[in-house]
């Protein structure tokens, strides 16, 4: 301990780095955006066996047993937001 230079950097130093290091976490903070509402709609599309376990209550389709369902697809919306007219574009459904 006590070997070698211990360099205090000026205030312009400590400034420079200090505004580089702010600079990145403020891009970081606007690239990652990914389901920060607090209003989100969710919807799954399954596969299910047909059993006699499978029953069905009005509208709704229920199975106790998880094994006998499957998760193909599961769609996050944020805000109400089902789509977006790039969407549409890419399909083939409108162009922009």
């Amino acid at each position: 301990m006590g070997k070698g230079q211990h360099h205090m950097p000026t205030k312009e130093e400590l400034v420079q780095h200090y505004n580089r290091v702010n600079t990145v976490l403020q891009c970081r903070a606007t690239q990652s955006r990914f389901l920060q509402s607090r209003n989100l709609n969710c919807v799954a599309l399954c596969e299910v066996i047909t059993s006699k376990d499978l029953q069905k209550h009005g509208n709704i389709w229920v199975c106790l047993i998880s094994d006998h369902v499957c998760t193909r697809f599961f769609f996050v919306y944020e805000d109400g937001q089902v789509g977006n007219k790039e969407i549409l574009r890419v399909t083939g459904g409108q162009s922009t």
